[in-house]
């Protein structure tokens, strides 16, 4: 499963407060090779993208005390990435899909 393989950014993310760039580039290019995807794998994408944004609505709150160590300047062109790839992952999808119907 997605979750299982490539946990590694949440964990840095939820255990440690890290935004770890190498894990979700890894992440990135697992999305990037995938050709199919199941049902459990696109909840687990859903998870994911969930667990970033309450992290960095945590973040950015002034009221919590969450902080995101290692976050880079840029890290939107990280998240950026992945919604890149996840979009590219749909299309494969639909032109799958359309050939099936």
């Amino acid at each position: 499963m997605m979750r299982d393989e490539n946990q590694n950014f949440l964990y840095f993310l939820h255990e440690e407060d890290k935004f770890d760039c190498s894990s979700l580039s890894a992440l990135c290019q697992y999305l990037a090779k995938l050709e199919t995807i199941s049902l459990g794998q696109v909840k687990d994408l859903y998870f994911i993208r969930e667990q970033i944004l309450k992290h960095f609505v945590d973040h950015v709150d002034s009221k919590d005390l969450y902080i995101i160590f290692d976050l880079p300047s840029v890290y939107w062109e990280y998240l950026d990435h992945m919604g890149l790839e996840i979009k590219k992952l749909s299309v494969r999808l639909e032109q799958t899909l359309e050939v099936e119907n």
